[in-house]
């Protein structure tokens, strides 16, 4: 089966100007952008590459200050990438460009006016975005990033569903503009106004299909999805509106059309709680948030509880009568009380924050997972500290990494976290350990690595011009770094780490990762100089620096000439 496959591209930083403004309809006002960093350019010395935006949902991340000049919340461009700088003033929109036109010069953004009733995008509601687009005039100066990556849908599709609500419409154009794939669409779209209604451009075998729903409405859309009569053939299944709407929607491309995985890509670009919809996704690796259901430890093990026994599983499949769980009733109470599950007339249904646990294995991580497992470490962190030891091990009696090469969840667990590698790929496949005949690879991020550059990984059990060593260190303790960087010895005279090396302004609470890390492996995370330290000590000279983006640093180490 062809899959889905993701291609990073070069992450620069770009200032355009507004050329031209217009209303699409009264619920969707165009934006068109144009200048010379649509092409290369350079800047502070630096030759930065034309916009590469290949796909029809690429997005790019739009950037605005909240306070103060928009200048001080910029991220740092460097040659391999950009580097997020924290700041409290930092906001960033994503947006699907509907029209990319380099020999014109031009981009174009779609936004989406949803507060048009309360008047021209500065009702109470409007979000940052929003209220750019309504006040942009011709001369007006835009900041954003990216497309960091592109996603190719595979070419073993015989038809494609493409659905979402207003945020969806601007992919949606693109999609029937440029035809990525040549095969009939399916089309379902929302709107919250018969007025937002709009001419596609349809194929003569496309379909669409209109209805009219309130913001985040799950039924509307999801009753008009499941209505598609299918094709014959293998779908490919697209999706995007608020992220609760889109539980329905993904029940149904898996059970209903049976797509896998590599078939669909259903993301939802916003949330019902947000002040303003965007149009498209921050896919980017991150911590990631909590449901505002955990309000206690209580709630949080109550969760856990019910995911791990599978009695969220098994409410949604049968509904029991909430009286027949006599067992269960505390665990029952205490779900009911922070919104994961509802009784309807005794019959227990989940909630849309159920339906999520369920549904998003990304969020069910903070509840049940090796991300919970670090958590539960930091119950024994007062018995670890002044042992030498990380609490993980004191509560598991093994370390985190040789918890790793004992147990295939954790391996696999951090060969995930490492994926997102994926989007650094521009710039690290530059690095000039590349141009080596013989390379190995370690590390959970190995794989990614390798791939991006036409190698495979194979077990070091050979001599190498050098190895290329992807989060090899991270998950290990001190002493097993050294150790891990001594042994690397015997197989190669040069080794090249690339690990996060500084926090990340777009990845989360520091603090918080950094007592995590504490917790897990006895250390805070480790910066350039400290990674240095830890190899100087195993007999390696660390000899280049070289930023590549996210936090993320490669440091070449070569071995000491003055050790065998």
């Amino acid at each position: 089966m062809a899959q889905r496959r993701i291609v990073p591209l070069p992450l620069t930083l770009r200032r355009l100007t507004v050329s031209s403004t217009e209303p699409i309809t009264p619920r969707m006002r165009r934006v068109r952008l144009g200048g010379p960093e649509l092409r290369e350019f350079e800047r502070d010395g630096l030759t930065l590459p034309a916009l590469v935006c290949p796909g029809f949902d690429d997005h790019v991340k739009l950037i605005f200050a909240s306070s103060g000049d928009v200048a001080d919340v910029l991220p740092k461009q460097v040659e391999q990438g950009i580097e997020w700088r924290a700041s409290e003033a930092l906001e960033t929109r994503d947006y699907t460009p509907v029209q990319v036109d380099l020999e014109r010069g031009e981009l174009t953004l779609d936004f989406v006016v949803h507060t048009a009733g309360a008047g021209q995008g500065h009702g109470p509601a409007a979000g940052i975005g929003e209220t750019w687009a309504c006040a942009a005039r011709p001369g007006d100066e835009l900041w954003f990033v990216g497309p960091k990556s592109s996603t190719e849908i595979p070419d073993d599709v015989d038809w494609i569903l493409l659905a979402g609500d207003e945020t969806a419409q601007p992919a949606v154009e693109r999609f029937l503009a440029e035809r990525p794939v040549d095969v009939p669409a399916r089309i379902v779209l929302a709107v919250g106004d018969e007025s937002a209604r709009r001419d596609f451009c349809l194929g003569p075998d496309d379909e669409i299909t209109w209805v009219v729903a309130a913001a985040g409405d799950r039924e509307i859309l999801a009753a008009a999805v499941a209505d598609v009569t299918p094709l014959p053939g293998r779908p490919y299944v697209w999706a995007a509106a608020e992220s609760r709407a889109l539980l329905p929607i993904r029940k149904f491309a898996s059970r209903q059309l049976d797509t896998p995985k590599s078939h669909r890509d259903i993301t939802g670009y916003w949330h019902l709680t947000d002040v303003e919809p965007q149009t498209a996704p921050d896919d980017r690796p991150q911590a990631t948030a909590t449901l505002p259901l955990v309000t206690s430890p209580v709630t949080w093990f109550a969760v856990r509880a019910a995911l791990r026994s599978g009695l969220l599983e098994a409410i949604d499949v049968e509904h029991p009568r909430r009286s027949s769980l006599t067992e269960q009733a505390p665990l029952v109470d205490v779900l009911l009380a922070c919104d994961v599950l509802l009784d309807r007339d005794g019959a227990l249904w989940l909630t849309d924050t159920g339906e999520t646990l369920l549904a998003d294995e990304h969020v069910a991580e903070d509840f049940d997972g090796v991300s919970a497992d670090q958590m539960l470490a930091l119950a024994d962190l007062a018995d670890a500290l002044g042992t030498g030891r990380p609490a993980w091990q004191v509560r598991t009696g093994q370390t985190f990494a040789e918890t790793a090469a004992a147990q295939e969840e954790v391996s696999d667990e951090l060969v995930d976290r490492s994926s997102g590698r994926v989007y650094l790929l521009p710039a690290i496949t530059r690095l000039p350990v590349f141009t080596r005949q013989r390379l190995g690879f370690c590390g959970p991020g190995a794989d990614v690595v390798a791939d991006g550059v036409g190698r495979t990984v194979e077990p070091l059990t050979q001599t190498y011009d050098a190895v290329v060593c992807v989060d090899a260190l991270a998950n290990r303790t001190d002493e097993e770094v050294e150790a891990f960087l001594r042994d690397l010895r015997d197989v190669t005279g040069e080794a090249v780490v690339i690990e996060s090396t500084s926090p990340d302004g777009l990845g989360g609470d520091p603090a918080e990762h950094a007592l995590i890390q504490l917790a897990t492996v006895g250390s805070a995370p480790r910066d350039d100089a400290r990674v240095a330290e830890l190899a100087a000590s195993a007999e390696w000279t660390a000899t280049d620096t070289v930023s590549v983006g996210w936090g993320t640093t490669a440091i070449t180490l070569r071995r000491d000439p003055k050790t065998p």
